[in-house]
């Protein structure tokens, strides 16, 4: 196919085939998932729903499930980083097909480990602590949910680590159990 130049459109290359003269840009599947990396890392750091992507990028809701799934099973090796004491975070984000669990240091953020589950097991949680121990991580505490399962794996593999509640899960529970404007039931309750 013999093709030439034919100026640029919405900022990108445009081409002519001198056979049949159609007019086309080059896409190249690489840089397509590249383009749209912006978007899976607002979904999944920033906790953006499908719909407010799609209207933010212009893309199919379809299209974006697709890509980040793709770029899910390219899941880099994470390399564990040994440091004096580690503040540790875990937390897990639950997504429509598995959960992820992310074990974060809080003193920049980096994530010493991640898991793919259904959920937030015991058995897995407690296997992911011990190896943590046992690959030189020295924990001073861990921040985490409340989650029972993560706090049964912390008193069982390090049972002399400080564990605290995150301040965000707390906040967000709270506002679940409280309403704005109470009902005059509970009102009349509360009252002198």
């Amino acid at each position: 196919m013999k093709v030439i130049g034919w100026g640029k459109r919405h900022c990108k290359q445009r081409f002519k085939c001198k056979n049949c003269g159609i007019l086309f840009t080059s896409n190249r599947k690489e840089q397509r998932i590249k383009n749209r990396f912006t978007w899976f890392k607002k979904w999944v750091l920033e906790r953006q729903t499908y719909k407010t992507l799609s209207r933010d990028s212009g893309y199919s809701i379809d299209t974006l499930q697709r890509t980040f799934y793709t770029l899910l099973e390219q899941a880099p090796q994470i390399k564990i980083i040994k440091r004096g004491q580690v503040n540790l975070r875990i937390d897990a984000t639950y997504f429509k097909k598995f959960c992820l669990l992310a074990y974060q240091d809080d003193l920049d953020g980096y994530t010493q480990l991640i898991r793919f589950s259904d959920g937030e097991h015991y058995v897995e949680i407690k296997e992911d602590l011990d190896n943590l121990i046992r690959l030189g991580l020295q924990l001073e505490s861990i921040t985490t949910d409340g989650h029972k399962s993560i706090l049964k794996a912390i008193k069982k593999s390090i049972s002399d680590v400080k564990v605290q509640r995150c301040l965000v899960h707390i906040q967000r529970m709270c506002l679940l159990w409280l309403h704005a404007i109470p009902s005059m039931n509970q009102a009349s309750n509360f009252e002198v």
